[in-house]
């Protein structure tokens, strides 16, 4: 859709972004105005308590797993997320072979005039 199409969607309270971006950064209006919310990447800090911990969900299943359980599924590329995190999923890097956790945040976005005249704008559900 055009950009003056994604705006009316944003204003009627949907999240709304364009395709390149889905996976990533969303935009939504709220009281104090427009928002951007992007994905933040940080090492994931645990301690030993993670290899007894319960409550993991796997790739949008809601059946809650053992953290042992998870660990295959991670390594073949899978993200997992304890039962209450909302916005947030950890997943194994390669590179690094470390856990990482991604939230969304509400981060500055200073967008290019191209941006506005492109027509791969969508509504996120």
């Amino acid at each position: 859709m055009k950009f003056c199409e994604a705006m009316e969607k944003l204003k009627s309270g949907s999240k709304v972004t364009r395709e390149p971006w889905k996976q990533g950064v969303y935009f939504l209006l709220d009281d104090n105005g427009v928002k951007s919310y992007q994905p933040k990447l940080d090492h994931y800090i645990y301690d030993e308590e993670i290899m007894v911990s319960t409550g993991w969900t796997v790739d949008g299943n809601e059946d809650e797993m053992n953290f042992c359980d998870v660990v295959p599924l991670i390594r073949q590329g899978a993200k997992a997320k304890l039962k209450d995190w909302k916005n947030s999923f950890i997943y194994f890097d390669h590179a690094s072979k470390r856990l990482v956790l991604q939230t969304i945040s509400v981060m500055p976005f200073l967008p290019e005039f191209h941006d506005f005249i492109a027509e791969d704008w969508i509504e996120l559900t």
